[in-house]
């Protein structure tokens, strides 16, 4: 012990004491510190990027331009991994069980808050287990129709959806998806009626449209746009407030006489529990990306829009979506799977 004491005194403590002692102090500050250092050297190696829905959906393409945007932005690979299924809500799940790293997040949208009203004994809650970290933007639902009907116009279809109301067949790529509840919206908006068809994905709905076993569906601007440019089936009008740049001869479907709106929102969302500086690192790192002009050009041909938001408003966003969403799952009476 004299010699410890000693030691100390004239600083010649041999290394393999020092290293003990900083093994020590490290163990009594607990593992808050172990914390604070990992989130303060974030990220050291790859993220994974959780897109929940199949490979080649709007959510899935956007999921790859914001992730090559943040790549730069963090020196470090953004890997988009698809978690395909159940309207989303298996790829929300392995993000709300992952580590609380910054290391697995989710790429979130509007539906997901819907998910509670449509799946009996989710494992999560949308609002409770993630953190809400970045707002990425939104792209318009587009009315589209098959070139079968005898209509040319926006305001034609309104008219011919009413007087055959109720016989028309409406397509989603799934019960509870964006182009689902988008088209019930609408329906309820305008005062229509018409009867659901839902698909496993949107590739199977446009066949469908295009040899008129369907007559119509609303669904995300990429998805229907290069079939509507090419000349497959009849585009009508944008759920949007103004005309958007991909589809310039569209109307939005308030000018052509429905006082109806719906875009699909876009975020970035981390487990529960995430440091708060690896989510505000995470924040930042979009706000760069959104600013990219190679990331802004893909937006464009996407037909989406960015705006900056905060993640306060990006917060009050998602729970008050959460209630309208949840709102036209009821309205439209669809039963929990």
């Amino acid at each position: 012990m004299r010699y410890a004491l000693s030691a100390v005194r004239s600083g010649r403590l041999p290394q393999k004491f020092l290293a003990m002692l900083g093994i020590t102090a490290t163990l009594l500050a607990g593992p808050g510190a172990a914390r604070a250092d990992e989130a303060s050297a974030w990220p050291t190696r790859p993220i994974t990027l959780v897109a929940p829905f199949a490979p080649g959906g709007s959510t899935d393409i956007l999921a790859r331009v914001v992730a090559a945007g943040m790549s730069k932005v963090l020196k470090q690979s953004v890997v988009v991994e698809n978690r395909a299924g159940a309207g989303g809500t298996i790829g929300a799940a392995v993000v709300a069980r992952a580590r609380p790293d910054g290391y697995t997040i989710l790429l979130s949208n509007v539906t997901l808050g819907s998910a509670d009203s449509l799946y009996k004994n989710l494992s999560y809650d949308f609002i409770k287990d993630f953190d809400h970290v970045a707002y990425l933007g939104a792209v318009p639902c587009v009315l589209v129709a098959s070139k079968s009907l005898p209509v040319t116009s926006a305001p034609e279809f309104f008219s011919y959806l009413r007087a055959h109301a109720g016989q028309l067949n409406f397509g989603s790529s799934g019960i509870g998806a964006a182009s689902h509840l988008c088209t019930q919206s609408f329906l309820s908006t305008g005062g229509f009626k018409a009867n659901h068809v839902p698909y496993r994905g949107a590739g199977p709905m446009m066949v469908d449209i295009m040899s008129g076993r369907i007559a119509f569906a609303l669904d995300t601007a990429p998805n229907a746009s290069s079939h509507i440019q090419g000349g497959k089936v009849l585009g009508l009008a944008v759920a949007a407030d103004q005309r958007i740049p991909l589809l310039p001869d569209l109307p939005t479907i308030k000018e052509a006489g429905v006082p109806f709106e719906m875009s699909i929102w876009y975020g970035l969302a981390t487990p529960r529990n995430t440091p708060k500086e690896i989510d505000h690192k995470i924040y930042e790192a979009a706000q760069v990306a959104l600013r990219d002009p190679e990331v802004l050009n893909a937006y464009r041909s996407l037909g989406a829009s960015v705006t900056a938001e905060t993640q306060q408003a990006f917060l009050a966003r998602v729970e008050a979506d959460k209630v309208r969403w949840t709102g036209i799952v009821k309205q439209a009476e669809i039963e929990p799977q």
